[in-house]
Parts: C-alpha cells; structure tokens; sequence
C-alpha cells in the first residue's frame, strides 16, 4: 500500500475545490485505460488524506463527500452522492462504518477499498471525468475488490482494489430494445437477444418445472425468495433454464474479454471455433472483430456485461446445470439484521445477521449456506457467485 503524505484537511480541500473546478483537458477515462470508459485503480491516495486518520475511516468518507458534492455514482445499481456519504460518515458515532455502509446501500461493501475507489473517481474528475456517468456493474464491483467477492469469504484471497487493472465505469447495454445479433456479426450486446432465457421470474420458474417435469425444485427457489422478499431482502432470480448456445456464447465473452494481447485471443478463438465443432453447436458468430484483436477484446467485454457474466468456465460451458434446469443464479441482497427462514421439510432456524462484519448478502454468508444447502436441498457453488443447484 503507497501511502502519500497528507496536508492539512483545510488546505487538501481548497486544492481540491480548485482542482476540481479548473480548465481541464477532456478525458473521459483515465490515461493508458482501454476503452472510452474506464478508470485506473491504484492505492494511492490523490485526493482523500492519506492515513493515519484521526477520526477515522469516517473522516476520509466524509471528505471524499464533501469533494463529490452533488456529482452521482452508480455502485451495483445504488446512487452515491456526496451528501449521502457524508451523512453516513457522521450519522453513525460510535458503530461500524463498514456496516452502517453495508445497511444503507443494501450491498455487501469493503470500506478500505471504497475509499480507494472515491479517491480514484476525484482524481479522474479531475482530469475532465467530473460529471459523467460513472456506472460499476455489481460484477466489476466485485472483481475489483469494491464489493465482498467469493474469494474474500471463501478462499481467504481477499481482493484487493487496484490489482486487477482497469475498471469499466460505463453503463452496460440492456438486454432490451436492442435487435438481435445477425448471423456472421462480431462479438457485442447484440448477442445476448438470441438464445434468450426467460425474462420474468414467473416465467424462470416455469421453465424449471418444464424441463424437469418436477416441481419441487421451482417450489423450494419460490419458497426461498418469498421467505426472503417478506423479510426486506432485495431478490433477483437472474436465470434458471440457459440454452447451450447461450452458456457458449457467455463462456466466449468470459473468456475473450480478459485477453490482454494479440496471442492470447487469437488462442482464444481458436479454442472457441473448436468447441463449437467438438460440441455439435451452430452458433454463426465471427469471433474475431474486423478491427482487429483490441476490438474483439472490447466487444466481448461489452458482450459479457450485457449477460452480466461474472465467471465462466469452459467445463460449465460445455455441460452446464442449466442446461437440464438444475440450477438457478439467485441473488439476494440487504439481507435482514435478523432472518427466520422455515424449510420445506419443516426446520426452521433464526440467524442474527447484525455484526458489523456480516455481509447481508445471501451468497457470501457462510452460516446461511450451511443450512439452506442440509435443509433445502440444494448445493452453493462457491466461486460462483450466484450459482444454487439442485442437489435433490
């Protein structure tokens, strides 16, 4: 950690009022950052004081508050302003920040690492960023460390914000009112139009008993998010059923997007034309984009963030959950300080979710996935984010 040097906060926050506001070339992204849209992580403090911070980590929030001003950011859907941080930073006396964080945002943040990313944010609107659109998907929040990631609860690899390269910061094309991909086009959002999954959770959930011809695992996921929906916790039942050519399509853009030169995705698309053969599919992309090997690398990223794919691999590409629709990707945030959940079999269990190291999120919850997974009948795939199967 790269520690500068602090001036006094009066004087740091006249600099940055002149900064901020001062005859700035037009960038739109961070010098050296692929793509028109994306910032450099770094953990050096330019604008927030470096430690030692003599009120706290609440003092350096609410001084990066107070710097945003009315300036808004989007971390995992939410709306950051600079009056919001600054009145959590002072609205807590005496609790966990981390936590009071964590409640008010509904997302399971890593304070150290948030502040880094408000630091980063100034620097940049610095350099003519100040005012657009920053948009952090939950996957980039939690790839670059922003957010709780598996690996932080899981594999005692905590991900530390900066070691990753760049972040994207712009606003990910929907999955809708966009025209489906055209046979022979690149790799981008278009994509996601063809092989659709269904799109209304009612619709998910029928698509499970259909391909199943059973019920019971759709009634446990139902069951699941009504217990936890009646309790406060946002849901999202983001897919059930997946198409083969859908889960190839994914695992491409996974794989492609994180390519960092011109041998690597040529090696790439080389394995992705094989594995459409050896796998009998006919899915008419053109892996390779016309502009050459930087392009293909953008318009996958693009592509994998309108699927909002946050882990791929190709073993779960070629014969995936699903495929058969045993398993869903369940995700369930702002979690209750305390939960009651009743299982199908009857077995009820209370947990106090109200330490300040809890995550409120579902799949980052240890305790909770012990006992859904020897209640419910079902199984966590831990590196994978939202992934639930059935294990019935």
């Amino acid at each position: 950690m790269i520690f500068r040097a602090p001036a006094p906060f009066s004087l740091r926050l006249l600099f940055v009022a002149v900064l901020l506001g001062g005859p700035w070339p037009g960038l739109s992204s961070a010098e050296g950052a692929p793509g028109p849209r994306s910032l450099v992580p770094d953990r050096v403090f330019d604008v927030i004081p470096a430690p030692p911070w003599p009120g706290g980590p609440g003092q350096a929030m609410a001084f990066a508050g107070e710097a945003l001003g009315d300036w808004k950011l989007y971390l995992a859907g939410v709306p950051v302003d600079g009056p919001r941080l600054v009145a959590l930073a002072e609205g807590a006396p005496g609790e966990s920040l981390e936590a009071t964080l964590r409640v008010d945002l509904g997302r399971p943040v890593d304070l150290g690492d948030f502040i880094f990313f408000l630091d980063d944010v100034l620097r940049d609107g610095a350099r003519g960023l100040r005012g657009e659109l920053v948009w952090v998907t939950p996957g980039r929040a939690r790839s670059a460390g922003i957010l709780l990631h598996p690996d932080d609860v899981f594999a005692g690899k905590p991900r530390l914000y900066g070691a990753r390269g760049p972040l994207a910061i712009d606003r990910p094309r929907p999955q809708r009112n966009m025209d489906p991909a055209r046979d022979g086009d690149p790799p981008g959002p278009p994509w996601a139009m063809r092989y659709r999954n269904p799109s209304q959770e009612k619709e998910a959930l029928a698509a499970l008993e259909a391909i199943r011809g059973d019920a019971s695992f759709a009634r446990r996921i139902r069951s699941l998010i009504g217990q936890l929906r009646a309790q406060g916790a946002e849901v999202y039942l983001n897919s059930s059923v997946r198409s083969p050519e859908r889960g190839y399509l994914m695992w491409g853009a996974f794989i492609l997007s994180r390519a960092s030169s011109e041998a690597e995705v040529q090696a790439r698309v080389e394995r992705l034309r094989a594995a459409r053969s050896e796998w009998e599919l006919s899915v008419p992309i053109r892996w390779l984009h016309p502009a050459g090997w930087e392009a293909t690398r953008d318009a996958a990223r693009a592509m994998a963030d309108t699927y909002e794919v946050v882990f791929a691999t190709e073993e779960g590409a070629r014969a995936s959950d699903h495929y058969t629709g045993a398993a869903v990707d369940l995700v369930a945030l702002a979690l209750p300080g305390r939960l009651e959940l009743i299982s199908p079999r009857g077995a009820s269990r209370n947990f106090d979710l109200s330490s300040p190291t809890a995550s409120r999120d579902l799949s980052l919850s240890p305790d909770l996935i012990d006992w859904l997974e020897a209640s419910w009948g079902l199984k966590k795939l831990r590196s994978d984010y939202p992934h639930w199967s059935d294990a019935e």
